[in-house]
């Protein structure tokens, strides 16, 4: 289709306010080339666009929509050819929009942030596209290209299947070199998040988990009640297993999946695959996450009960956590707790710390009694996986303060941990590495191998006495109390010592 040379000035301020780049009332009037692409008109012409572009492209998209499974679609398609064109030598940024949907959370002034197009971000990044993300504070509404700073496309379509596809959509091409000039400037305007590029280096290859698993009351919440711990790996397990492909009907090998469980070692085959049997069995029948078929001596055939809908809401578990083995370390609460961490990190407009009341998260994830969070929370804090950050003290009563902060820490190799510590056992000898550890113990550091060393010294330099009476100080204080540190420790310690 060619460019239609319009008769008359066109006043190109009601297409911005569709596209959602501008005001109306601050539009521009150009003379230009432009041609109606609505409807279904608009995937082939931007596809065309896009594999002409010489020298760059810049594309601002409230919402890009991929599957974790499904090939081709029309949203991936004009993905590819943003890759495309970065691997012919175009220059290509993208701006994408973090979603606030203006829940109210600490504050009138705080929202709640939920990461939208994550697929999207991720396959661009990884092919060398300048993605990025604007401020979770603001919407970012625009859906619009700009090409060789000379064509825009301007609309109303998001990259999704449901709009490339069902929704009645309006958008135009337009050729116009000062109104390329003038939506660059506004672009450039756009302020992006860092934290987000942060923490997606920090978690790295990544598991996808859905939020429907561990906040639906029938699904992680009801086998933490239930103590269902086995059947909570099993299926963590399997989604890493099925990552690939989730509507895949595999085989699934007893003996791999028992030295994931731990329970090869030392086991007899006919008990392990009795107990596996037993696990898979209940995400069937009781859980309904997983249809399986298996017989006598034979590998099981499992299925997940449904594949993922594209537009699940998901976030990332670390590879790391099953590489490492932090399965058969961490408690059935840790590791229910610790994907609450993620699955807020993920969406916190605060990164990379989050916040709620243990009230509001147990609540929020099935129901759950706050013990289970309290407990989890507090072996992860003990085992370093995750910094937590309290409100600053004040005469405001206990029940006005503002909830604690939670950080996600990186996942550490156990092993190594395990030799750092032995290392100064066998340094400063049994005795004294026991007494420092339990020590650190009282301020959540017993797993950190720089405080306890710090303990040990100190009792050199100040006396064992004096080291007994400031941890003593501080193991009075209540546990949610913001000077139950070892840094606060220290303070006495040194005062004490002058």
């Amino acid at each position: 289709m060619g460019l239609r040379r319009l008769s008359t000035i066109i006043a190109f301020a009601a297409i911005l306010a569709v596209a959602g780049a501008y005001p109306a009332t601050e539009g521009e009037c150009y003379e230009a080339d432009a041609i109606d692409i609505s409807g279904a008109k608009y995937f082939s012409v931007v596809k065309e666009a896009l594999s002409k572009a010489k020298k760059s492209i810049s594309l601002v998209m409230y919402l890009i929509e991929l599957s974790s499974h499904k090939e081709n679609l029309k949203a991936d398609q004009l993905v590819s050819s943003l890759i495309e064109a970065k691997q012919r030598g175009v220059d290509v940024e993208v701006i994408l929009d973090q979603n606030v949907d203006f829940l109210q959370r600490r504050s009138k002034s705080e929202w709640e942030a939920k990461v939208k197009s994550m697929r999207a971000y991720k396959r661009l990044r990884e092919a060398g596209v300048k993605a990025r993300y604007d401020e979770p504070v603001r919407y970012t509404h625009a859906k619009a290209i700009v090409i060789d700073e000379n064509i825009v496309i301007l609309g109303s379509t998001n990259w999704t299947e449901s709009s490339l596809n069902k929704s009645n959509e309006i958008n135009a091409l337009i050729k116009s070199k000062a109104l390329a000039e003038e939506i660059l400037a506004y672009i450039k305007t756009i302020k992006v998040d860092k934290n987000i590029e942060e923490y997606l280096d920090f978690i790295g290859p990544s598991t996808e988990i859905s939020r429907k698993f561990i906040e639906g009351q029938y699904l992680a919440p009801q086998m933490v009640k239930n103590r269902d711990e086995r059947a909570f790996d099993i299926y963590l397990y399997l989604l890493k297993v099925f990552s690939r492909n989730p509507e895949a009907k595999l085989t699934l090998s007893y003996e791999s999946l028992a030295r994931y469980l731990g329970i090869y070692a030392g086991w007899d085959s006919l008990d392990y695959r009795r107990q596996i049997t037993k696990s898979l069995q209940k995400l069937e029948r009781k859980y309904k996450l997983i249809k399986f078929e298996t017989g006598y001596g034979k590998e099981a055939t499992v299925m997940l009960a449904a594949g993922k809908d594209e537009e699940e809401d998901c976030f990332g578990l670390s590879d790391d956590y099953f590489n490492l083995g932090w399965n058969r370390i961490l408690s059935l609460r840790a590791k229910f707790c610790y994907l609450i961490n993620l699955s807020n990190s993920d969406i916190s407009d605060t990164k990379p710390f989050w916040s709620k009341s243990v009230e509001e998260i147990a609540e929020h994830f099935g129901n759950v009694s706050q013990d289970i969070i309290k407990t989890g929370m507090g072996e992860l804090r003990r085992r370093r996986l995750i910094e937590v950050k309290y409100d600053t003290l004040t005469d405001k009563p206990y029940n006005e303060r503002l909830p604690k902060m939670y950080k996600v820490l990186r996942l550490y190799d156990p092993k190594e941990l395990e030799s750092r510590l032995s290392g100064l056992e066998l340094k400063y000898g049994k005795e004294a590495y026991n007494r420092a550890r339990k020590y650190a113990g009282i301020v959540f550091e017993e797993n950190n191998p720089q405080a306890i060393e710090d303990i040990i010294l100190k009792a050199k330099q100040y006396g064992d006495k004096t080291i007994k009476k400031a941890f003593a100080i501080v193991s009075r204080k209540n546990i949610d109390n913001p000077k139950r540190t070892y840094s606060y420790v220290v303070g006495i310690i040194e005062r004490m010592g002058k």
